[in-house]
């Protein structure tokens, strides 16, 4: 990963982190579209409140605050560099995604976690059914990844003047562990584990972006979600 307080210098293209926000956010608006036309292809209102119009708003304006953040503390690299190697732009993030989609099956097979938590929720299952979860899932990686990351990270990186980006990854990577796998009544075990395996995913997030831009990161989880919600439901 990048050394500690390195800046990304040299040569910066604007496009290279507008362009690809933009064609995330348009592909956002595609998903919400198609969601308006199929409104059941979510298994509970939770789900479908993440792609409403308000909520795309507030995604659009602190991914965009986010973005500028990034750029102008020069600690990241664009969202799509040039000046990253594409080994680390593509095969690490889909490596990285198929692996930790691994670690998910183990760990579900070996606590039962998904069966519990579809319980609790009144739920057939927590996955998504194809073709819905083949469009919405990606989406999802997004608007995770966004909020979570992109604004938060170079926020606390601005508030603390670019030094401990260290301990802004382990808070940044605790966000979406804290609000999401406590809530299902389980033993402590299997709460330890679901915890343990999803914080090294937004931790490999917060890393990535940091290392080789933000598309990237998206990918990483793209992928995880592949496995995760789509492989894994299809296969047990």
């Amino acid at each position: 990963m990048s050394p500690h307080g390195r800046r990304f210098s040299g040569e910066r293209s604007a496009p290279r982190s507008y362009v690809p926000f933009a064609l995330m956010m348009l592909y956002l608006v595609a998903v919400r579209l198609t969601i308006a036309r199929n409104p059941d292809m979510f298994r509970s209102a939770t789900q479908a409140a993440v792609f409403t119009w308000p909520m795309l708003g507030i995604v659009a304006v602190v991914g965009l605050a986010g973005t500028v953040m990034a750029r102008r503390s020069r600690r990241f690299p664009e969202m799509w560099d040039a000046q990253v190697p594409m080994a680390w732009r593509l095969w690490v993030p889909i490596v990285g995604g198929l692996l930790l989609g691994g670690v998910a099956i183990l760990v579900d097979r070996a606590t039962n976690w998904t069966a519990l938590a579809a319980e609790q929720m009144h739920l057939p299952s927590i996955h998504i059914d194809p073709p819905a979860s083949l469009l919405i899932y990606p989406g999802g990686a997004i608007i995770v990844s966004i909020l979570y990351f992109l604004f938060f990270a170079p926020l606390l990186l601005w508030a603390f003047r670019g030094r401990g980006f260290w301990i802004i990854a382990l808070l940044t990577a605790a966000i979406e562990p804290v609000t999401q796998d406590l809530n299902v009544a389980a033993g402590i075990g299997v709460v330890v584990s679901v915890f343990a395996a999803d914080y090294v995913l937004n931790l490999s997030q917060v890393l990535l972006f940091r290392r080789a831009g933000f598309v990237p990161a998206v990918l990483l989880r793209v992928v995880f979600y592949a496995v995760w919600h789509m492989l894994w439901p299809a296969i047990s």
